[in-house]
């Protein structure tokens, strides 16, 4: 058994360890990376990356600002200017004030990097859930709230909408950008399409009111549509529909269709368009409604009988 002297002179040992030299080298690291991110011109160097790069393409984005903020660590892009071209459209850019890149705690589901991304388009807040995970990456809008106005430049401000929208969306993607999974709700209770002309034929104001859709694909392309449920009994279009629809991700507009379901329409918007009665006179109905099934396209949906 080891005496009191001996424990003592154990204690006097000075222990050498590296433990320190390594702490030490990463906060000097730290300090020199931080330095120099705050200070070196990031948003100059990446303008001129970009503008190099390029130059002559369709889509070119341009932005005023980067800067780096690090007590709760984020990049800032303030005034960013994306051409309509970078989303396969013509006309005016989309434009954001702000895009904040927000880092967030590890994610294990899937397991990677979270970032949450916050930006403003047309006066639009919105708010977007990203993990870049290990050949996977996940999407999540949660209970977005949306001013339908606000969005008609994504789709080049050809098509009018209106009201007021909750979207709810969990996407999977692959490394290919391919849909792994897909689970999709969007609710409106005032939704509205005002008189437009839309290939040479003006529309009617379409105040729906009542709008319910529900998605969700484990199987992709193929997206399982649950629930479609369009107008109350004060609009001029009542359907319900549900069915399949094989995503076409690199043309949405080419996108199969295979969904069957019923619509009715009020007196007075037969009246406004005589040509409702004459389209669906072939069509078994049912309490009113004319039982369908919609084929085609997303971009060119055709009627049928089911």
């Amino acid at each position: 058994m080891a005496t009191v002297s001996e424990i003592q002179s154990l204690n006097e040992i000075n222990y050498k360890s590296k433990a320190k030299i390594y702490v030490y080298a990463l906060l000097a690291l730290f300090l020199f990376v931080t330095g120099f991110l705050n200070f070196f011109p990031i948003g100059d160097a990446l303008k001129t990356v970009l503008r190099s790069n390029f130059k002559g393409a369709a889509c070119n984005p341009d932005f005023d600002q980067i800067r780096i903020e690090w007590l709760m660590p984020k990049v800032i892009v303030s005034d960013l200017v994306l051409p309509a071209a970078c989303m396969g459209q013509t006309g005016d850019p989309l434009k954001f004030s702000f895009v904040t890149i927000n880092f967030q705690l590890i994610n294990f589901s899937p397991l990677g990097l979270p970032f949450k991304i916050d930006t403003e388009m047309n006066g639009q807040p919105l708010s977007l859930y990203v993990v870049q995970g290990f050949g996977e990456r996940m999407l999540r809008l949660k209970d977005q709230s949306l001013v339908l106005s606000r969005l008609e430049p994504l789709m080049g401000g050809k098509f009018k909408i209106a009201g007021n929208m909750t979207i709810d969306l969990n996407l999977l993607m692959s490394k290919q950008n391919t849909i792994k999974s897909l689970s999709f709700k969007a609710q409106s209770k005032d939704l509205q399409f005002p008189s437009q002309n839309l290939q040479g034929f003006t529309t009617p104001n379409m105040k729906l009111n009542d709008l319910y859709i529900e998605a969700n694909s484990e199987n992709p392309p193929r997206i399982s549509v649950d629930k479609i449920i369009i107008g109350d009994q004060e609009s001029p279009m009542r359907a319900n529909f549900k069915g399949a629809i094989d995503l076409q991700q690199d043309a949405i507009a080419f996108s199969p269709l295979n969904l069957s379901g019923e619509v009715a329409f009020s007196e007075n918007f037969k009246e406004s368009l005589p040509l409702i009665d004459m389209m669906f006179q072939s069509f078994t109905q049912k309490d009113g409604f004319y039982q369908i099934r919609l084929g085609g396209t997303l971009g060119a949906p055709k009627p049928s009988a089911p």
